[in-house]
């Protein structure tokens, strides 16, 4: 009996402590390792959720909308999937190629100032022309243009400058795509003329999320143009970004462009990645299409992708 008092009288004290409005459901257990000798649970407060839900009620975006073969929306943070389509198959990237090239130019080297000569080997179809050989420029000047207007012969030029021939910096891609995990990627060469180089929709989400980990090539994907003048020449040549969004009226509705890439060639069809920004929310999202239809529709599906995310998904519950 005296032991039924004291269990009680315990009970009542535990109670008083978290006040009149304790709610088991704001509690669980942890176990802790340190002290699993003495305790086996212990209660701790429950942490606030904050991944993306999907409004009860609202259904799944239709995939109808879509002439992309493979798309993804992802929420940078958790890596929590908003919306998939085939995210895993693989397919020819193109151009988002570059990305690659980028992160792992940027950790060999990441010398803007560094000048580089133009030489004959450098040039590569596909695109505007902006450098001519035997004249001079900086790797700045490569870089910008090689992201911002997809410039294949740039990208090239850059490579060229670490010293490295291209099937070592094809193995350094591959390498780093296996260290960040995009195990159903693979690069056979730096530009994504090749239509072997290829990857899965969740793999360039991985692929985006760290390259605009580096605040330089971040900022590089939202310039709409680029100035550059070629040493010794008194004539700036005007670079403009391929993708069509960053001009875009998004903002409006509380939704910013943060970052992307384009990308096409015949094997592939017209791909995107581009990273938005919800003031509302303070959320971002990365969105991959592949394989849309044409030039213009991989932006307006982006768009419809991110507006549909956005208005039907909360990150807290």
């Amino acid at each position: 009996m005296e032991s039924i008092i004291l269990t009680i009288c315990s009970l009542l004290l535990l109670y008083s402590s978290f006040g009149a409005n304790f709610n088991a459901q704001n509690f669980i257990p942890n176990a802790q390792a340190e002290t699993a000798n003495k305790f086996t649970y212990h209660l701790a407060p429950a942490k606030r959720i904050n991944f993306p839900y999907r409004v009860r009620g609202v259904p799944q975006f239709d995939v109808k909308m879509l002439t992309a073969q493979n798309a993804a929306v992802i929420d940078e943070d958790t890596g929590r999937v908003l919306f998939e389509k085939d995210s895993y198959d693989k397919k020819s990237i193109a151009s988002l190629t570059k990305l690659m090239t980028a992160v792992v130019w940027w950790e060999i080297n990441g010398d803007l100032k560094k000048v580089i000569k133009i030489e004959g080997d450098d040039y590569r179809d596909g695109g505007i022309s902006y450098f001519i050989s035997g004249e001079s420029v900086t790797a700045k000047d490569l870089l910008y243009t090689g992201l911002i207007a997809s410039s294949n012969s740039a990208m090239a030029a850059l490579v060229r400058s670490t010293g490295l021939g291209t099937e070592s910096f094809v193995e350094l891609m591959n390498g780093k795509a296996q260290e960040l995990g995009m195990k159903n990627t693979r690069f056979k060469e730096p530009t994504g003329l090749d239509f072997k180089n290829i990857s899965t929709a969740t793999d360039l989400f991985i692929l985006t999320r760290e390259a605009f980990k580096n605040p330089v090539i971040s900022e590089i994907t939202q310039l709409e143009e680029y100035k550059f003048r070629p040493l010794g020449k008194s004539v700036f040549r005007v670079v403009r970004n391929t993708n069509w969004l960053l001009s875009d009226s998004l903002n409006e509705d509380g939704y910013q462009i943060v970052g992307g890439k384009t990308g096409y060639i015949d094997e592939s069809g017209y791909n995107l990645v581009v990273k938005a920004f919800s003031k509302e929310k303070n959320k971002n999202l990365i969105i991959v299409i592949l394989g849309s239809a044409d030039k213009g529709s991989r932006f307006e599906e982006a768009k419809k992708l991110i507006e549909w995310s956005y208005s039907n998904h909360v990150w807290s519950i």
